[in-house]
């Protein structure tokens, strides 16, 4: 799934994080959207509420490219999911 993200929205994304984040790049923004991912939410049986699979997906963010006001991201369904749920309760 693509999704875009604008600079102030990785922002607060990055203020979910237990350290400070530097954004300098596309590698900074898929590596953070990566660390994002390991927090989805999981149900009580520990099967993912985005899927069947009793695993966490291996990857979650497949690639990230600068846009003139922020990232456009491929990222899995459930990740765009989360992200949506973290900023929305912002």
């Amino acid at each position: 799934m693509r999704i875009k993200l604008k600079t102030a929205q990785l922002n607060t994304l990055a203020q979910r994080l237990k350290f400070e984040v530097m954004l300098d790049g596309p590698r900074d923004v898929r590596g953070m959207l990566e660390l994002l991912g390991k927090d989805m939410p999981w149900d009580e049986t520990g099967m993912s509420k985005f899927s069947n699979s009793p695993q966490r997906p291996t990857r979650l963010t497949f690639g990230v490219e600068q846009a003139s006001d922020g990232y456009i991201c491929d990222v899995h369904p459930g990740l765009a999911q989360h992200i949506h749920t973290l900023l929305s309760s912002e």
